[in-house]
């Protein structure tokens, strides 16, 4: 496929990702030509035969087609330069779509969506157990689904089981039902000392990347989060915000409740103007960090288990997330 065919097919699988349900081709056309990229009906019938072919897209029935794990690992992987600030983007989207209330303990959150070999499952569930356990994973809730089961839109694999965590930014979207915006600085990885967090040994920033910082620092085998979980020695993934200074005491008693709801997620709070773990602050604002929601996956990865992992992957009701000290529970004996 020469080159301007494949941007017209990415085109098309973006306009799926980026939809709540499945779509036809006449919705397809329509998203495609708010974004002032026009195709015919006829022409995008043609792309989607491709897609379902090579197992980027499957159909829905009458309700038109939607996207697999494998046509979000193609769009994650494709033009870079297209995407960069792709996910600064993608994350002040998904905290105003958030529906989740803290009081109620309800509503949908943000999760990452990952994928794991099925031969391995019970090993890569017992490391993932660790993690949440040493309180370095986001909350105290996950999802495991088996092959050939649906996670939000997309269908797992039927060699691979499926596995949702919270992602971070829901920290975002529960401080902003509250009132207090947030500023995403970066991603990086966090110096674990006895336990405690020491300093960031590497950054990466939101607005000049095209993936998740986490995913990258999985994938360069940069993390020691199973060493961490079971030493306090080690390297985790976790993020810096900004928050204003009026709104740090209510960020405080926002941060306790989300710990108690198996929400949790904040780490570290600054104080006003003050560097946090050698991060200088901008006046009139407060640091935050907040840990990886991809952390049970990092330690995953470092036991040289394969998983493939999409941050910010979709939006999923908390409630239908189960606690990670049942994850056993749900594999075959």
């Amino acid at each position: 496929m020469d080159e301007r065919g494949k941007r017209k097919l990415l085109d098309i699988l973006r306009v799926l990702n980026e939809s709540e349900r499945p779509l036809g081709g006449v919705r397809i056309a329509q998203a495609l030509a708010l974004a002032g990229r026009e195709m015919s009906q006829r022409t995008i019938r043609y792309y989607l035969e491709r897609t379902d072919a090579e197992g980027l897209t499957e159909p829905a029935g009458r309700r038109g087609r939607r996207l697999t794990m494998k046509g979000h690992r193609e769009l994650q992987e494709a033009y870079a330069m297209d995407k960069v600030g792709f996910v600064a983007a993608r994350v002040d989207a998904l905290t105003y779509r958030m529906s989740f209330r803290l009081r109620q303990s309800k509503g949908d959150v943000v999760i990452n969506l990952s994928s794991v070999e099925a031969g391995r499952v019970k090993e890569a569930a017992r490391l993932m157990h660790q993690v949440f356990d040493a309180g370095l994973g986001m909350g105290q809730r996950l999802l495991l689904a088996p092959p050939g089961s649906r996670v939000g839109r997309s269908q797992i694999g039927p060699h691979e089981y499926g596995v949702a965590t919270i992602c971070s930014v829901t920290v975002n979207g529960v401080l902003l039902s509250e009132g207090i915006p947030t500023t995403n600085r970066f991603g990086g990885l966090l110096q674990m000392v006895d336990g405690k967090p020491v300093r960031f040994t590497q950054l990466i920033y939101y607005n000049g990347t095209t993936l998740d910082p986490l995913e990258i620092f999985i994938k360069g085998r940069m993390t020691s989060v199973g060493q961490a979980a079971a030493t306090g020695q080690g390297v985790i993934g976790a993020s810096f915000r900004e928050i204003p200074a009026p709104s740090a005491d209510k960020a405080r008693r926002l941060s306790a409740r989300m710990q108690k709801a198996g929400l949790g997620g904040v780490l570290l709070l600054g104080r006003p103007g003050q560097p946090l773990l050698e991060v200088p602050v901008s006046p009139g604002r407060v640091g935050l960090v907040v840990i990886g929601g991809l952390n049970p996956l990092a330690a995953v990865e470092e036991a040289g288990i394969a998983t493939h992992n999409h941050a910010m992957g979709t939006l999923m009701p908390f409630e239908e997330l189960a606690s990670y000290q049942n994850i056993m529970d749900s594999l075959p004996a």
